[in-house]
């Protein structure tokens, strides 16, 4: 029997906003003509998800997300694309790659906490990052790393044997928040 899959991971990243301005001292209100949203979007962090040296590759898909292609993946013959490893377990193949977590902040800001989760209900396959196995309920992924700065992660996907040849998906979120 031949299992081929595509295996296609959407890493969507998801931006925390403290509230408004008065997180910062400012006054609540109009912060220098700009409603409360407004101010609270551009004083959160922002999370981008860049290629690792080792990794696969990571395609832009505008502000805000990402998509992480791992290719065609085959239980007998391993994985197609550079950046990425397959190893085969009792009933499942695991295909692990590297991927670089940036986080920037508002100039006043310079550590971060990061949780991970997973949005989808996908139960055809698991997805750990860094060991961490992921689901629905966010989990601490770095508890405080500088602002400005870039970590690099491993992410796992196990694909059960059994699942059925075809693409399968999921979407990870990434949440930033400014550590006081």
């Amino acid at each position: 029997m031949k299992h081929t899959h595509t295996v296609l991971v959407l890493v969507w990243i998801l931006l925390m906003g403290l509230g408004t301005g008065a997180a910062f001292g400012q006054t609540a209100g109009s912060a220098h003509g700009l409603t409360p949203a407004a101010a609270a979007a551009m004083s959160a962090p922002t999370v981008t998800i860049l290629t690792a040296a080792t990794g696969a590759v990571i395609r832009s898909l505008g502000a805000g997300n990402a998509s992480l292609d791992l290719g065609s993946v085959s239980y007998y013959r391993g994985t197609s694309a550079p950046g990425e490893n397959s190893q085969k377990n009792l009933g499942a193949l695991v295909i692990t790659t590297r991927f670089g977590l940036k986080v920037d902040c508002p100039a006043s800001s310079s550590q971060v906490s990061v949780k991970v989760s997973r949005t989808d209900s996908a139960a055809s396959h698991n997805i750990s990052i860094d060991g961490i196995p992921l689901g629905s309920v966010a989990q601490i992924l770095v508890q405080s790393m500088p602002c400005g700065s870039m970590a690099e992660h491993r992410m796992d996907v196990e694909v059960p044997t059994s699942t059925p040849a075809g693409s399968i998906g999921s979407t990870v979120a990434f949440v930033a928040t400014l550590q006081r």
